[in-house]
């Protein structure tokens, strides 16, 4: 195994020699040790051989890597930052499909520099299953690894399902605490729920399909309590969100109004600094907003800009940073890493935008 003063963090990815440059430099001035490798055969043998604390990888190469290294429940919890030649809801988006924890610019080193500071110093442990088992039924692979990656590291153990007859059969076990599946592979929805528990299993179940399908798929239950539709283009976190939901201890009780999960991009910024971070929205309310980020502001107060949900304008809000999440290795974890902002200020013109964009949103849910 490789001796390192610093971090151990593997660069992947046809980097042109500059902007390799521009990564090893980051990754030393956030004292971690750079390894660059370009491809997946290299990287997964490093990965075996060393206890790597971090992988930066371009978002066009990695997909392939992160999702073979997924697999592998060793590597589920390795942290991964991708670097995009632009930042928009896309490269979010796409970054968070295969498995990144954030996306940053290639452009800019700062980023990057602080991203790798706040990760853990150290390796991190094996997940533990604390909050029972899951099945994951996507036919999708790398859909299925990046849903399998996000309940394992919030306490799940898991099982998987790629197959419309493997979904019914594995769906039945009445030791099941949460089930995942995708429409394609659960046609008819209420007849399915009532199968997985005609074994007396009491499993939430979190059902994904497109957007254009969720009021019908909705309509479809009627009755059937214990079941959350969502939206299998957004994040693949949004299935914890709505795991959250369901599941026993969720913190939501009492809310003014209800959080919903809702991703866009957000500038953000310490109030008063000077330049602006970028992240992702998880969560939505009609007085907050949840930050997905690795690198949440220090300061009590933020400024944030960002288009409100279902409308094209973008609108600038002052928050006051209700706590933070930073990267950890916590099976009780309720959301991804990031920061919690309660809305206190803006224009009066941005602030009504706002509720207008919350109010569309709670209605296009029905």
């Amino acid at each position: 195994m490789a001796t390192m003063d610093g971090r151990p963090t593997l660069l992947f990815g046809k980097f042109g020699e500059t902007e390799l440059a521009q990564l090893q430099g980051a990754a030393a001035e956030a004292a971690c040790d750079a390894v660059h490798v370009d491809t997946i055969d290299e990287a997964l043998s490093w990965l075996e051989n060393n206890d790597g604390q971090a992988l930066v990888c371009r978002t066009d190469d990695a997909e392939q890597l992160v999702v073979r290294a997924r697999s592998l429940s060793r590597f589920s919890r390795l942290p991964v930052l991708a670097v995009s030649e632009t930042l928009n809801d896309l490269s979010f988006v796409t970054a968070y499909s295969w498995g990144a924890d954030d996306v940053v610019s290639a452009a800019l080193v700062r980023p990057l520099v602080l991203r790798l500071r706040a990760l853990p110093k150290q390796a991190p442990p094996p997940p533990q299953e604390t909050r029972g088992t899951a099945l994951v039924a996507e036919a999708d692979r790398t859909r299925r690894a990046a849903v399998a990656r996000i309940l394992r590291n919030a306490g799940f153990a898991v099982r998987f399902a790629a197959s419309a007859e493997d979904t019914r059969t594995f769906a039945r076990d009445p030791k099941l605490t949460l089930i995942v599946a995708g429409t394609d592979l659960v046609p008819e929805i209420g007849e399915f729920v009532e199968q997985s528990r005609s074994e007396q299993g009491q499993a939430r179940v979190v059902m994904c399909c497109p957007p254009r399908q969720m009021k019908s798929q909705r309509a479809q239950l009627g009755s059937v309590k214990g079941v959350i539709i969502t939206d299998s283009f957004a994040a693949p976190e949004n299935v914890l969100f709505a795991a959250n939901e369901l599941l026993p201890g969720d913190r939501s009780s009492g809310r003014a109004s209800p959080r919903v999960a809702h991703g866009t991009s957000v500038a953000f910024r310490g109030a008063g600094r000077e330049l602006d971070e970028q992240g992702f929205t998880y969560n939505v309310s009609e007085s907050g907003l949840y930050v997905r980020t690795l690198s949440a502001p220090e300061d009590e107060e933020a400024w944030l800009e960002l288009c409100p949900p279902r409308l094209d304008r973008r609108v600038r809000l002052v928050g006051r940073v209700a706590w933070r999440r930073p990267f950890g290795y916590n099976e009780t974890a309720t959301v991804p890493p990031g920061f919690g902002v309660q809305i206190i200020d803006g224009a009066k013109r941005d602030l009504a935008l706002w509720t207008e964009g919350y109010a569309r949103l709670l209605e296009a849910m029905g």
